[in-house]
């Protein structure tokens, strides 16, 4: 593409690469630090093209597709992704090693679930004689699980499911119902594509109920249909039109052989006796459910970044606004790239600067979930003691790295203008797609809640003269050194920043445990007075969880990075997007900051933005994705030409189809005066060799409106 502007060019070829090449830092080191470098990068390419290949993988065409039509697509391109996992077993190591996300080849189908929750739970709930039976096969994508959970009348609150799994002594089975209406399995996902699933149902033995349980059950025939007794429906359309891979199930009356409850830590006999867990085993069989939490954290790293990388890749190539508008002729002068305007940097890097952070908690929190699963797996009761911990944390990371994510990624969206309203900018897919994390598995509420909990009984263990550990430490702490973020500060601003962090959590948290003591003390239950501070419990909740995020971006930068031109942009970064959250939720400092201090966190805010923004390309590029990773959007492609990206993809469009006349052509010819449009054609022409119509590339209309014909044929 030309850097000069013309016909057929729309001259942006040399914006990013010089932007590139003005980066303070080796981009590619940084990308090897962020994505695992070596044989995980090595893996990633290696399986890239395989996928890329995948039939039905024209996914920007999907916009065009009825709903029917999208998910017989969709779930078309799933079952050719799952024929390259059965033929590539190295992929399948990589995947269990943690190294290659399956989710980034299988797209928005929906079976994903099977090697995430599904696995999970058979690997950490199934004995040894269940996944000799199970495991091989569900690796080998010989069948798919979904894993049956929330019911339509309950979600959070599990121990009130109403999926039962009655004990037959004479047969030896279980016989699972649906006994109500607001008992059927609600939202599993994939559950439409997948032959089995991990169902969560109530234990009865006797009229007895031992609370929740997990069971193994076969949904479809080897015709694809449902298996008796079991009814699977999609739930409708969503917020988001393309999670039609969403369902519901239910049983009436469907036996299993007892073989099938998950055994590892409880039974029940051949004679009905129910052989519980060891207490502090009980509560592992939440596992699955903390992975998808800790999942959704570093989905939230992942999609933040990507619309962080369209929008200042598209800021750095579109010229908005003179240089000097009170110029004699301000056309000669130019204008500016709309990153140079800081409200856009702001906006930008605070982006760019999340996605770093929630990466690296995501990557913290998922090796603490790691350990604590291995050693519980193998029998270790004392790392069951960092399970309410474990619980709490992934709780509120899952919360806050949603929401202030979510928040971020629609001003990316809005900061790109009327552009980032295309569907071809991806960002609306990006955001929308991601939009059910942010209730999907705990409501933002219901999660802060489970937080407070733990933190008004870790204050309770602190005055009762207990050793505290993990992240409520702070407890402990007596307060903060007053700060300094005048300009010849000598200390380290980074580390000042996470003490205040630190700082304000123990401040709320002991705000919390006070007004909830008061509730206690007045008569309430402890659940009452939960609830009377709920208000309290929710702000408390959001500080603890931000400084487990400030803390672990200072942790990791001082764990993995040896470059220190990296160290000292992802520094520059990380104290960026502290000080803005800082400034943005002020009012949270009155007790530690004054409007000096304040004044001077303004300061430098401007400083850091200047000071990051020949670094803006090198921090995006960082992250590592391919242009296909960022649903191919025309504003954010690595070369920068969206200008013509954003004409070809406009060109694809049916309504563009060639040689036709204006849509609808057929009904305002009846209402125009078409007697003024003869007189119009007598008086406009076209001059020199100017073509009559530019090409509106009929290839590629008449290759997407096959391509339509053949899906909508599936």
């Amino acid at each position: 593409m030309s850097s000069t502007p013309s016909p057929t060019s729309g001259g942006t070829a040399d914006l990013l690469p010089a932007e590139r090449a003005n980066c303070s830092f080796d981009i590619d080191e940084l990308r090897s630090l962020i994505t695992g470098g070596g044989k995980q990068a090595d893996r990633a390419k290696l399986f890239e093209p395989l996928f890329d290949k995948l039939p039905f993988n024209d996914v920007h065409n999907d916009a065009f597709l009825g709903y029917q039509e999208l998910a017989e697509k969709r779930h078309a391109r799933a079952a050719a992704a799952m024929k390259i996992v059965r033929e590539n077993p190295k992929f399948m190591v990589a995947h269990q090693a943690g190294r290659v996300p399956i989710g980034r080849f299988v797209a928005s189908s929906g079976i994903s679930i099977h090697f995430s929750m599904f696995l999970t739970f058979v690997r950490t709930q199934a004995d040894q004689e269940q996944q000799k039976a199970w495991l091989e096969h569900a690796l080998n994508g010989r069948f798919l699980g979904a894993y049956a959970q929330t019911e339509l009348g309950h979600g959070s609150n599990i121990r009130a499911l109403e999926t039962t799994a009655t004990f037959d002594r004479d047969t030896d089975e279980f016989i699972v119902n649906s006994p109500t209406l607001t008992s059927m399995k609600w939202w599993p996902t994939g559950i439409q594509a997948c032959t089995h699933a991990a169902v969560m149902a109530q234990l009865v033995i006797d009229g007895v109920s031992y609370g929740f349980h997990g069971f193994f059950v076969q949904l479809r025939d080897d015709k694809g249909h449902c298996m008796p007794g079991i009814e699977i429906g999609e739930i409708g359309p969503k917020f988001d039109p393309e999670h039609n891979y969403i369902g519901y199930c239910r049983f009436a009356d469907v036996r299993i052989p007892r073989f099938n409850m998950f055994a590892k830590n409880q039974q029940v006999t051949r004679a009905g006796v129910y052989v519980p867990a060891a207490p502090k085993l009980s509560k592992f069989k939440y596992i699955s459910m903390m992975s998808t939490r800790v999942a959704f954290v570093g989905m939230s790293a992942q999609s933040v970044a990507k619309t962080a990388v369209i929008a200042t890749r598209y800021a750095c190539v579109r010229h908005q606004g003179f240089k000097d508008t009170t110029a004699q002729n301000p056309l000669a002068l130019g204008e500016n790239h709309v990153i140079e305007y800081k409200m856009q940097q702001y906006r930008a890097f605070r982006a760019i600067g999340l996605g770093y952070m929630f990466h690296f908690t995501s990557r913290w929190i998922a090796d603490y979930l790691a350990r604590v699963q291995k050693e519980v797996s193998a029998g270790n009761e004392a790392a069951a003691d960092e399970l309410p911990e474990l619980h709490a944390s992934c709780a509120g990371l899952k919360v806050w790295a949603t929401l202030y994510a979510h928040e971020a990624m629609e001003d990316m969206r809005r900061s790109c203008g009327g552009q980032g309203f295309l569907r071809s900018s991806a960002l609306g897919d990006i955001v929308t797609e991601f939009g059910v994390a942010v209730t999907g598995e705990g409501e933002q509420v219901i999660l802060s809640l489970q937080v407070a909990r733990y933190l008004i009984k870790a204050v309770s263990e602190q005055r009762l003269g207990r050793p505290l550990a993990g992240t409520v430490t702070y407890l402990e702490s007596t307060g903060v050194a007053q700060p300094d973020f005048s300009p010849g500060f000598a200390g380290d601003r980074l580390e000042q920043l996470v003490q205040l962090y630190k700082d304000r959590a123990r401040r709320f948290t002991l705000q919390l445990e006070s007004r909830f003591a008061a509730a206690r003390n007045g008569g309430k239950s402890f659940d009452e007075a939960l609830n009377h501070v709920a208000v309290a419990a929710y702000k408390a909740s959001e500080t603890h969880c931000i400084f487990i995020f400030a803390r672990n971006f200072l942790l990791s930068l001082d764990k993995y990075v040896k470059d220190q031109a990296i160290m000292a942009a992802l520094r520059r970064l990380a104290e960026l997007v502290l000080l803005q959250l800082m400034r943005e939720h002020a009012g949270d400092w009155l007790e530690t900051l004054n409007d000096q201090h304040l004044g001077q966190v303004q300061d430098r805010i401007d400083q850091l933005l200047a000071e990051i923004r020949p670094d803006c390309i090198g921090l995006t590029d960082g992250f590592g994705f391919s242009d296909a990773a960022l649903k191919n959007s025309t504003l954010g492609r690595y070369d920068g030409n969206v200008y013509e990206a954003i004409y070809e993809r406009a060109k694809q469009s049916p309504l563009n189809a060639p040689n036709k006349p204006m849509v609808a052509w057929e009904h305002f010819k009846e209402v125009l005066d078409l007697d003024f449009l003869r007189e119009g054609m007598k008086t406009q022409r076209v001059t020199g060799g100017a073509p009559a119509h530019f090409d509106v590339s009929s290839d590629a209309a008449s290759t997407l409106l096959a391509n339509v014909t053949a899906a909508s044929k599936l």
